[in-house]
């Protein structure tokens, strides 16, 4: 029983790990993608609805036979299908779209057939390295985006003592002005927005001002940002790493072959050497005689 169990477990792993049930999953994916973007075409859903069923029907089952086919492959230690965090979210994702039909579930239905279109990072080893450098650089993320915020709270309040006397629409308070330069930070309309105060009076303030807001809120930030996501794709178990210019030993028999090669060629020269000295000393013979 248990050999039968065994053998059922390595077929479930050969067939998970074959290069067309990889294809055929990512496939999957892809159709029910497409298929979640004809449903918001209401002419589209009307005259094909109950073909787009029938075809979310069949995704659905390839998300069923893979979830069934990769907690087979584990064997007689099935639980180990859900220690890894990228089956858990296939899991859900595959949960989710199987609750009924029913109006209290409908809404959580969509949006988990929608949610499907996200396993093409599960489906990609590329894009996880992508996503899990990102999660890695949460943390780092946090420190910069309060770094932000401090600047955007300081040049706000600035903002609102240079210029809410004659713009009181975007910098009569902490509130607008906010909002205006979180809009600045985006690039949209930061000219027009500087034209406007120095046509107001601030010829010279308003140039400073914004542009050494552009400056620090978005080079700087943005340096850091692709600084850290760099940083973390580096450090992650699955990066390629740069090929070092100094030739390493592959196993322990290459370093023993290369020891006894750097022996032979040492004991040739010290048995050149001593030919050296023993002319050397011939010469020396035949002149003191």
């Amino acid at each position: 029983m248990t050999g039968q169990r065994d053998r059922g477990g390595n077929i479930a792993a050969r067939v998970v790990h074959a290069r067309a049930f990889k294809g055929t999953v990512l496939g999957a994916i892809l159709a029910g993608a497409v298929l979640v973007g004809l449903e918001t075409v209401p002419a589209i859903h009307e005259a094909y609805g109950a073909a787009i069923w029938s075809l979310d029907r069949v995704v659905l089952a390839v998300f069923v036979a893979e979830v069934a086919l990769k907690i087979a492959a584990e064997g007689r230690r099935p639980w180990r299908y859900f220690l890894d965090p990228w089956n858990v979210f296939d899991f859900a994702v595959t949960a989710v779209c199987l609750l009924p039909l029913d109006a209290r579930f409908a809404q959580v239905l969509r949006l988990g057939r929608v949610a499907r279109s996200l396993r093409l990072i599960t489906a990609l080893p590329r894009l996880q390295l992508i996503v899990g450098a990102l999660l890695r650089s949460l943390p780092s993320f946090g420190w910069i985006t309060l770094l932000l915020f401090t600047l955007l709270y300081v040049y706000s309040v600035m903002a609102v003592f240079l210029f809410g006397a004659g713009d009181p629409e975007r910098f009569g308070s902490l509130w607008t002005s906010a909002l205006t330069m979180f809009g600045v930070l985006t690039l949209e309309g930061w000219v027009d927005i500087m034209g406007d105060q120095m046509r107001g009076g601030a010829t010279i303030a308003a140039p400073v001002f914004f542009v050494s807001f552009i400056m620090s809120g978005t080079m700087i930030f943005l340096n850091l940002l692709v600084g850290v996501i760099v940083n973390s794709m580096s450090e992650m178990p699955g990066a390629e790493k740069p090929r070092s210019p100094m030739p390493t030993i592959e196993s322990p028999g290459a370093e023993r072959e290369d020891v006894t090669v750097l022996v032979e060629r040492l004991a040739r020269i010290e048995a050149a050497l001593e030919g050296i000295r023993e002319g050397m000393r011939e010469e020396l013979r035949t002149r003191r005689d």
